[in-house]
């Protein structure tokens, strides 16, 4: 056989057994039409709460700030606040903005929580901006964080993650920007257009912490800068 009737067989071969490999679904949300992102210098990023509380069961739930519809799992509030620290980590590094710390924020949110029990989420993301004079508050909900079972090219179980995040208006709570991010890592060859994840994976299986990376990269890129000089 001739070296061009070897490289005709032995192509599809290698492109299958890539597609053997893991890869992730992203749940994609329909666009919408988005508000008007004025000028702000200030935001206090309240940062991810968990949707479920460990005590809570499994089940499918609602954005308390959008209506949105998430598959959730009881998570850790240490895990909410670990993703808020890396995301804030990566946000605080524009120096056109004045930003409020999520631990700064967590200490006003347990009081208000306290003194006021009845009041969701959102009322009290924007009582905390008020309170510290900010033009904006950014936060949002961790709703899922399953972590892979098994080894980087055996799992027996993907990981997966979900989570939310909203930048409203302190003064009446329009939403100026959103992001979702839901996923679940499979193999390739149940989702051949998620090719750019199987190449950020390089073939393997990833943990949540990996997974939930993508998710961050793709907020911070997207996440409106302001005006500050």
């Amino acid at each position: 056989m001739n070296n061009v009737g070897c490289k005709l067989i032995i192509g599809p071969i290698l492109f299958l057994l890539l597609l053997s490999g893991p890869s992730c679904q992203l749940q994609q949300v329909p666009q919408e039409d988005k508000a008007i992102v004025p000028p702000f210098n200030t935001v206090v990023f309240v940062g991810f709460r968990s949707g479920l509380s460990p005590s809570q069961p499994s089940g499918l739930i609602r954005s308390p700030i959008s209506g949105a519809v998430f598959s959730a799992d009881p998570v850790s509030e240490d895990v909410a606040e670990r993703l808020s620290e890396l995301l804030f980590e990566r946000l605080a590094k524009d120096s056109r903005l004045n930003w409020v710390s999520p631990r700064e924020a967590a200490a006003l949110f347990s009081q208000i929580a306290s003194s006021s029990p009845t009041l969701t989420d959102r009322d009290i993301y924007l009582q905390i901006g008020k309170s510290l004079s900010a033009e904006a508050v950014l936060g949002g909900h961790l709703y899922r964080w399953r972590e892979r079972e098994g080894a980087d090219y055996s799992a027996n179980r993907p990981a997966s993650v979900a989570f939310d995040l909203y930048l409203m208006s302190a003064a009446d709570g329009v939403i100026w920007w959103k992001a979702r991010f839901d996923k679940s890592q499979i193999s390739l060859t149940e989702n051949l257009l998620d090719l750019k994840t199987f190449l950020k994976a390089k073939g393997r299986w990833m943990t949540a912490d990996e997974l939930a990376e993508i998710g961050l990269a793709d907020f911070v890129e997207t996440f409106p800068k302001g005006e500050k000089e």
